[in-house]
């Protein structure tokens, strides 16, 4: 007739199996919550390399380009950002183009999630941001 303790008699079973049950639920628990962490580090990485992106797209609106220094000054960027674990690879357009030309900066990566590696399972998740932006420099002459 005991009606408000129902789950500390199911814990409390002969045969354990409220104990089993209780570990098993807490073993679930954990993972998701890894999983969750593993979340917030992949989203808080791809806004870190989204700003990283964003600087050198501005600063290739002002040269007219990609050229090796604007990637120079990324990858120190990336590493300063603790980026480096994602590979980057990053693409844009070439330099010179004419004032008013559209310029698109590509940056992609794998971020690797570490949480589920007790399981035997390694997974690695995309990253790819692509940004655009018009060139601001006029060149006179031929290119």
């Amino acid at each position: 007739m005991n009606r408000r303790r129902p789950a500390v008699r199911f814990m409390r079973s002969p045969s354990g199996e409220g104990l089993i049950t209780g570990l098993y639920t807490m073993l679930v628990l954990a993972v998701v919550l890894f999983v969750a962490v593993e979340v917030v580090s992949y989203s808080m990485s791809a806004w870190k390399l989204y700003g990283a992106a964003g600087e050198v797209m501005e600063l290739m609106k002002a040269q007219n380009g990609l050229d090796i220094e604007a990637e120079r000054r990324f990858r120190s960027l990336a590493v300063a950002l603790r980026l480096e674990d994602l590979d980057v690879r990053i693409e844009g357009t070439p330099k010179t183009v004419q004032r008013g030309d559209l310029l698109e900066l590509t940056v992609t990566g794998r971020y690797r999630i570490q949480s589920l590696r007790p399981f035997g399972r390694e997974l690695s998740v995309p990253v790819r941001l692509r940004l655009h932006g018009l060139a601001h420099a006029y060149i006179r002459g031929s290119l």
